[in-house]
């Protein structure tokens, strides 16, 4: 009895073997650059192309190489198999992947559906350009298609409708921005509700700014996605994922010529990807930032502006090179920002140490990245170094000016409003366009004759034998 019984099981467990090998062998033969490309070209407004695929039966792992995805064409509209379409035309908006490794529930295939448990991108390389508007060329590849397999879309104008909503009301100026739509729904989303990781390796996406013709590219990118739990039955409890993220971050003039900044970021922290009470995606992304130590600044208007304005300092002996020259970060500093419809906004203070010297960003400053308007209230502390040989060279400067019985006076005039623990501090207002913006101290400067005036009607005679005495 027991042998029948041990031969039963074998005999059972070798069934099913056999059978999962044949049904791993039956849907990996349904997947093909065909199938693949079809599924996204049947819910995205995109155009899908696949150099090599490699399917394993077992451990459901799909290898996707040279991928493409470019504007949609007719090919894609009449699903053309991959052997008939013509090469894509070339596009400066565009997305490219050089390897993706997909582990996929192989069974879900024959139901039309694709589950990804994990996914490995390598060489990605996306490509696009923002006008001032915020509008941003990817975006016409995100909206739904108006022709699957060569018949209009049934669900089209429903989702172009509720996707130009999503638009309109992105840019809307009210107490209800935090409930804007968008187009990319929890629901739709193709992947397990459970994801392990997304890893990203050696990457590389390339920004146009169409208003200022600035580049900006973020190079050698690495990073991950992993505990990504969403539920789309309860966002309220299972809404979450870990971001790593780091990369070297570039901003250049039109034709790369000039190159204001060089950045190695690291990016980190728990996120949440969707909004939980509408279920599209969050709106509102806040994510912890560290600049490195060793990154650098070569042109910041707004510190070029800002040294425009304190003259009258300078000709009392302030030396203002330090703000003009190359900006280099000293120490890594970590601070928190907000990411809502390509406005960055600082949540909280945001301290930098550059050239020894302290800069300070307030809290709600933001910068629109897409038509560079921004409202910064900053301040800039500089060291201890500057601020103790500033005050001895102004004693100097202003003895040959007013003489010595009273450069001490009118030094103290000229220096104590922007004087904050013993080091030279200025705070400061910066708006308008972020390439020529508009620059004010926060405090009120005092100039040279005005210094002179107030020091006389507080003691003439003292003045008038400094005069004398030069």
């Amino acid at each position: 009895m027991r042998k029948i019984t041990l031969r039963l099981i074998v005999l059972l467990l070798l069934v099913v073997a056999l059978s999962f090998v044949f049904l791993g062998i039956f849907v990996s033969r349904k997947i093909t650059e065909d199938s693949i490309a079809h599924l996204l070209e049947s819910d995205r407004n995109l155009r899908m192309d696949i150099g090599d695929l490699r399917a394993g039966i077992f451990g459901g792992k799909v290898v996707l190489s040279d991928v493409l995805l470019s504007p949609r064409d007719k090919y894609a509209d009449n699903a053309t198999p991959a052997a008939e379409r013509p090469d894509p035309v070339d596009s400066q908006t565009r997305i490219r992947i050089s390897d993706a490794t997909i582990k996929v529930r192989l069974i879900d295939l024959l139901f039309g559906k694709l589950f990804i448990d994990s996914l490995t991108v390598d060489g990605l390389d996306i490509a696009y350009a923002i006008d001032e508007e915020g509008n941003h060329t990817l975006d016409p590849m995100l909206d739904p298609p108006k022709y699957v397999k060569g018949a209009l879309n049934p669900e089209y104008e429903e989702k172009r409708k509720r996707r130009e909503l999503a638009k309109a009301r992105r840019k809307m100026k009210s107490e209800e921005e935090d409930i804007v739509d968008d187009s990319f729904n929890v629901s739709e989303m193709p992947m397990a509700t459970k994801l392990k990781s997304l890893v990203l390796r050696n990457s590389i996406v390339s920004i146009k700014l169409i208003k200022s013709n600035n580049r900006i590219a973020f190079t050698d990118v690495k990073g991950s996605v992993s505990d990504l739990d969403v539920d789309p039955l309860d966002l309220m409890h299972h809404n979450s994922a870990y971001l790593e993220l780091s990369g070297n971050l570039s901003v250049s003039g039109p034709q790369g010529e000039i190159e204001y900044a060089s950045l190695k970021l690291q990016a980190d922290g728990k996120i949440q990807p969707f909004d939980s009470r509408t279920g599209f995606l969050n709106p509102d992304l806040v994510t912890d930032l560290t600049v490195k130590k060793g990154s650098r600044i070569m042109s910041l208007p707004i510190a070029t502006k800002l040294a425009s304005t304190l003259d009258q300092l300078e000709e009392a002996g302030l030396d203002l090179s330090v703000i003009e020259e190359i900006l280099v970060v000293n120490e890594d500093s970590k601070f928190r920002l907000g990411l809502r419809n390509y406005i960055l906004r600082a949540v909280e203070p945001l301290p930098v140490i550059i050239n020894e010297n302290r800069l300070l960003i307030d809290k709600e400053a933001w910068l629109n990245t897409a038509n560079d308007e921004h409202l910064i209230n900053a301040s800039f502390t500089f060291s201890e170094k500057i601020s103790n040989s500033t005050f001895t060279r102004a004693n100097t400067v202003l003895s040959e000016i007013v003489g010595k019985s009273v450069a001490g006076p009118v030094a103290e005039l000229l220096f104590t409003p922007v004087t904050k623990e013993g080091r030279i501090h200025i705070p400061f207002v910066s708006s308008g366009d972020f390439n020529r913006p508009k620059v004010r101290a926060a405090v009120a400067l005092r100039d040279l004759a005005d210094a002179v005036k107030e020091s006389l009607k507080k003691d003439p005679l003292s003045l008038l034998k400094g005069l004398l005495d030069r």
